[in-house]
């Protein structure tokens, strides 16, 4: 369980870098990303961090609004790739 820091934000950053990077890992090698229990677990404390800046009172609005634009960004981006990748065939 993850206890709640000053620091929530570098390990938001850090947790979202390792989940890119398992990935990335998984794709390479042709593996299956929803049943790996390394990125499931990523995930997990990925939630538990993003829970502790979402209850901190010091929590800015328009930070939540940057990480949702880069939410919607990467998920953009992704579904391009995708799209891409099914034009080839």
């Amino acid at each position: 369980m993850y206890e709640c820091n000053a620091n929530d934000r570098n390990e938001l950053e850090s947790i979202q870098g390792q989940i890119l990077e398992r990935i990335q890992y998984l794709r390479e090698r042709n593996l299956d990303i929803t049943t790996d229990e390394i990125l499931l677990d990523y995930y997990s404390f990925n939630d538990e961090v993003i829970s502790c800046i979402l209850d901190d009172h010091s929590f800015s609005p328009i930070i939540f609004g940057i990480m949702a634009v880069v939410g919607v960004f990467i998920l953009y981006r992704i579904w391009k790739l995708r799209k891409k990748k099914f034009k080839r065939f």
